[in-house]
């Protein structure tokens, strides 16, 4: 069959032509049904695609090709369940399929299931020793988990028995790309490519590390408003750049403009900075500068910095230091108040078991006004099938004193419970997110309920392009610096490679 031999050539476009054409001729061709299925699925319409291998399996129920594309494109659409149960039974009848058991391995790590995933690698290791596919599999969970020194292994151990696996060369240059050691990944994508010049994978790769080591560019216009007629309007356009293995630097600028039903006034801002990224360490610092012109006060200028440490003590655990010295400048009337703050954070997070993670941060802000600020908070939160959220917030927050012209309470505690669902299409993405709990304003207070809800639209056009849209409403004192009974508050960003 001519199509057949375009296939075979990899001249997919005329093998395409030609499976079409015998399509007309031999509607019930289950061969042509299932390539032309394949390639649908490569050009991501995975609907049309299903529907040409359900009508190929109606003809032939057990032709066990077919099934396996069928179980491999609903993994592609985030059907991971269907997905699992068309492998589980699949290895059942066909024991001997190793194919359909990486698949099923595959599918558990997009589910998240890493444990899970890394297991039916392991297995498949385990019957076969040389299987260096089952390795790299392996390697591509423990990178997935946050374990890139774990994952580097396998690949090692991988490529020192075939020099030129391309899988491993693959996965092991995105691991270092993730590391930001952009030339070494360079080197082992130029050497995946040598042997397999028209992998996907590696020509993925290539243009994503390509894409890390072009600068980029963020320009983000943002507004809220709350219900004591604050509104805040800001610009800022930042930019980021590849300086050596693991070093990124960094700067932005940004105008904000704030009005009340009395003043206005105008923040300029400026930050430059770099970040250091090796193993299980990452620092960042940075210096910058505010102006800040109220109508009601006189102009003042001043300096602003940070640093932080962040530390991996495993994949599922980690905990983080930082320091600040800012403004306290959210509003027209706060931007003539001469506020600055000196605030050092902690923070830490683990995996208590898959999918289930908690977090914890604590944090102390000595105010110029001589205020004091102190704040903990507590997250739980279980995720399903990669798409859905679960979970439970705590805030506790106060201050020494009352203060002029900001929300001050001596104590703030709120409690909600949490959710968010994200689902991606092709270059789309959409999430849905919200809590509803209860806060309590002051000591003594009554209990009274709050919530709020977020959307974001995400459209990427590259690797490193995207523009999203999001949006917020909340009740929640804590979300204005007044207290203000309703927040509301939408963002634009667009991110560019240059």
């Amino acid at each position: 069959m001519a199509a057949d031999s375009a296939w075979a050539a990899g001249d997919y476009a005329t093998a395409r032509t030609r499976y079409e054409t015998g399509l007309k001729e031999e509607p019930g061709s289950v061969r042509a049904l299932y390539r032309m299925g394949i390639l649908l699925a490569w050009d991501g319409k995975l609907d049309s695609s299903l529907a040409l291998l359900r009508f190929a399996r109606v003809i032939e129920p057990n032709d066990p090709d077919v099934r396996i594309q069928e179980a491999t494109v609903l993994s592609w659409q985030g059907q991971y369940r269907a997905s699992v149960i068309k492998w589980d039974s699949l290895i059942a009848e066909f024991p001997d399929r190793r194919d359909a058991a990486y698949g099923r391995a595959r599918t558990l790590s997009w589910a998240g299931k890493m444990k899970q995933a890394d297991s039916g690698y392991a297995a498949l290791s385990a019957s076969d020793p040389s299987d260096l596919d089952a390795l790299a599999g392996r390697g591509q969970v423990a990178a997935w988990r946050g374990d890139y020194g774990k994952s580097a292994r396998f690949y090692r151990e991988a490529l020192a028995a075939n020099p030129d696996h391309v899988g491993s060369l693959v996965g092991l240059a995105q691991v270092r790309q993730w590391q930001g050691r952009a030339a070494e990944a360079e080197q082992h994508i130029a050497r995946a490519l040598a042997v397999a010049p028209n992998d996907r994978s590696a020509l993925e790769a290539q243009r994503s590390i390509r894409a890390l080591r072009r600068p980029r560019a963020e320009v983000t216009l943002g507004w809220s408003h709350d219900s004591d007629r604050n509104t805040l309007w800001w610009q800022t356009l930042g930019t980021s750049l590849l300086l050596g293995s693991g070093v990124r630097g960094f700067a932005s600028a940004g105008v904000a403009e704030a009005t009340d039903p009395a003043r206005n006034g105008t923040r300029l801002s400026a930050e430059a900075g770099a970040s250091w990224d090796r193993s299980n360490l990452s620092l960042t610092g940075a210096l910058g500068a505010r102006n800040l012109s109220s109508d009601a006060a006189r102009d003042r200028t001043l300096g602003t910095w940070r640093a932080s440490a962040s530390y991996r003590f495993a994949p599922t655990a980690g905990a983080g230091f930082g320091y600040a010295h800012y403004s306290f400048d959210e509003t027209a009337l706060l931007l003539g108040k001469d506020l600055d703050i000196d605030e050092i954070s902690i923070d830490a997070d683990a995996e208590i078991r898959p999918d289930l993670s908690l977090g914890t941060g604590a944090a102390t802000g000595w105010l110029s006004d001589n205020n004091r600020r102190r704040s903990a908070v507590l997250a739980l939160t279980q995720r399903f099938a990669r798409r859905f959220t679960i979970g439970l917030f705590g805030r506790a927050l106060g201050y020494d004193q009352r203060g002029a012209g900001y929300f001050a309470p001596d104590r703030f505690l709120v409690g909600e419970a949490r959710g968010s669902y994200t689902y991606g299409v092709r270059r789309w993405e959409a999430r849905l997110s919200g809590g509803l709990g209860l806060q309590q304003v002051g000591k003594g207070a009554t209990a009274q309920s709050e919530w709020h809800a977020e959307a974001r639209v995400l459209r990427r056009w590259s690797i490193a392009n995207e523009a999203s849209l999001s949006g917020g409403f909340s009740n929640s004192a804590e979300s204005s610096t007044t207290g203000a009974f309703r927040y509301y508050t939408a963002a634009l960003s667009v991110r560019l490679g240059l």
